[in-house]
C-alpha cells in the first residue's frame, strides 16, 4: 500500500505537532490537519491517519467528541485502515480495538527506556512519558513495548499506537504549558510541580535530536509493516 499523505487529527485548536511535520515531509507525505470537534473526514485509501495527543481522558464520556471518535476509529478499523497513534491517539485507538484505557496508579512523567519486543520496529529509547491514563494493548494485537508502570506500544495490522510522544519538541512542550496556564486546574498543576518543568524542558532539548532519530526509525519502519500488511 503506498501512502501520500496523512490525516492528522488534532484534539484542541491550541494543539501543536511538534516534529511530525518534518518526519513526514522527509517520508513524501503531505500533511491534512484536522480538528476532532470538526466534522471527521473519510480518509483517502493511500491517506495515513494520525491521532495526536490531549490531555483528556479516553474514557471520559462527558467529552462531546468522545464517542463521534470512536465510531470514526472503528469504522476505519473494520476496513483496515492505516491508523497512527500518539499518547492519548495510543489510548483512544486501543479502546476501539477492544482493549481497556483507565487512571493508571500513578503518573508517568520523564525520559524512561522501555522493554521492547521488536527493536527494529520500537528501539527501547529513551522516550518521553507524560501521561495519567494507560491501555492495555487491545487483545489481538502485538504488545510491542512495555515499562513497570503500563503498556507502552502495540502494533494491530496497519494500526499502531505508542504512549510516549516521539514527536515533543521544546516548542510544543512550551504549548503544553500554555495550555495548562489557561485553566485553574492546569494553574494549579504547575504550581504542584514547578521544580519539574524547567529541568524537564532542558531535558527535552538535550534528547531533541536522538528523539527525532528514533521518530524516524519508528515511523519508517511501521510504514514498511503498512505496506506489505
Amino acid at each position: 500500500m503506498s501512502l501520500s499523505s496523512a490525516l492528522v487529527l488534532l484534539h484542541a485548536k491550541g494543539d501543536t505537532t511538534g516534529s511530525l511535520p518534518s518526519i513526514l515531509e522527509e517520508h513524501a507525505l503531505d500533511m491534512d490537519v484536522h480538528y476532532v470537534d470538526d466534522t471527521l473526514p473519510d480518509p483517502d485509501d493511500d491517506q495515513l491517519v494520525i491521532l495526536m495527543g490531549s490531555p483528556e481522558s479516553p474514557y471520559d464520556h462527558t467529552l462531546p467528541w468522545l464517542p463521534g471518535e470512536l465510531a470514526w476509529l472503528k469504522s476505519l478499523i473494520e476496513r483496515d485502515h492505516p491508523v497512527f497513534g500518539i499518547c492519548f491517539g495510543s489510548q483512544i485507538l486501543a479502546r476501539a480495538l477492544g482493549g481497556e484505557t483507565y487512571r493508571n496508579h500513578g503518573a508517568e512523567i520523564g525520559w524512561t527506556p522501555v522493554e521492547t519486543t521488536d527493536a527494529e520496529l520500537l528501539p527501547s529509547g529513551p522516550w518521553l512519558n507524560f501521561h495519567f491514563d494507560a491501555f492495555t494493548a487491545p487483545p489481538a494485537a502485538q504488545l510491542l513495548a512495555h515499562t513497570s508502570m503500563s503498556h507502552q506500544a502495540y502494533i494491530h495490522r496497519r494500526q499502531m499506537g505508542m504512549q510516549p510522544h516521539p514527536e515533543i519538541t521544546p516548542t510544543m512542550f512550551d504549548a503544553w504549558i500554555a495550555a495548562w496556564e489557561k485553566t485553574a486546574s492546569g494553574r494549579q498543576f504547575l504550581a504542584d510541580n514547578a521544580d519539574m518543568f524547567g529541568p524537564l524542558k532542558q531535558e527535552i532539548a538535550s534528547q531533541e535530536a536522538g528523539n527525532r532519530r528514533r521518530f524516524k526509525q519508528v515511523f519508517g519502519a511501521y510504514l514498511q509493516r503498512v505496506a506489505h500488511a
